[in-house]
């Protein structure tokens, strides 16, 4: 059963509780190959208005996804913002150590 659509609800309504949210964020970074995925996550973790940990957890997901999809670069991370940018950074760092 595919519940991407759910996990992008969820991810969006700000007045879901913070919990549901972040694990909404950590699901759909196993998610690859699905640009509404994509934009929902950037939307969130670009939101300077959300919680800190979802934003860092949309940001862990989406370098996630593009180690996954071999697109994760640079030019890619620059489209995030505050800890999100930081959380995928990270990720990205980490993977190149490998």
């Amino acid at each position: 059963m595919d519940n991407t659509s759910d996990l992008i609800g969820i991810l969006l309504d700000k007045t879901a509780n913070d919990a549901e949210r972040d694990d909404a964020a950590i699901d759909l970074g196993f998610i690859s190959n699905n640009e509404a995925v994509e934009i929902a996550l950037l939307t969130v973790a670009n939101d300077e208005g959300t919680d800190e940990m979802i934003r860092a957890s949309c940001g862990e997901s989406l370098a996630q996804i593009w180690i996954e999809n071999n697109v994760l670069n640079l030019k890619n991370i620059s489209l995030l913002t505050g800890i999100a940018f930081f959380e995928a950074l990270e990720i990205f760092k980490k993977k190149n150590s490998e």
